[in-house]
C-alpha cells in the first residue's frame, strides 16, 4: 500500500484489493455466519492464483478515507506501475484539485 500527501496536506491511500468479497467478515461470528463465509474462504486460494497469473487487480485510490476512485489493471507487474503512476501525479498536485495558473 503506498501513502502520500498531495500539496494540499490530505492523505492519500493507493492499494490493491486483496479480499474480492467485501462485508462477509462484517458478520457476526454465529453459526449461520460461519456457513455463510465458509464458502468464500475455501475460494479465496483459487482468486489468488487467477490473480498471479494474470488476472486483473482491482487499485482502490481513496483520500482521506474515502474511495475517490477504482481500476483495474492486468497482472502484477502492471498494477505495480499503475499504483506508482498514480502515486506521482498525486505528489505532484494533478488529482489534489489544487490548479496555479
Amino acid at each position: 500500500m503506498a501513502q502520500v500527501l498531495d500539496p494540499n496536506g490530505a492523505a492519500w491511500s493507493v492499494h490493491r484489493q486483496w479480499w474480492p468479497f467485501p462485508g462477509v467478515f462484517d458478520l457476526t461470528f454465529d453459526l449461520f455466519s460461519v456457513v455463510i463465509a465458509l464458502p468464500f474462504v475455501v475460494l479465496w486460494p483459487f482468486w489468488l492464483a487467477t490473480k498471479w497469473l494474470g488476472g486483473r487487480w482491482t487499485i482502490i485510490v481513496e483520500r482521506d478515507g474515502h474511495e475517490v476512485k477504482r481500476e483495474r489493471v492486468r497482472g502484477w507487474r502492471r498494477s505495480q506501475g499503475r499504483i506508482a503512476d498514480v502515486v506521482m501525479e498525486i505528489a505532484q498536485g494533478a488529482r489534489s484539485g489544487r490548479f496555479v495558473i
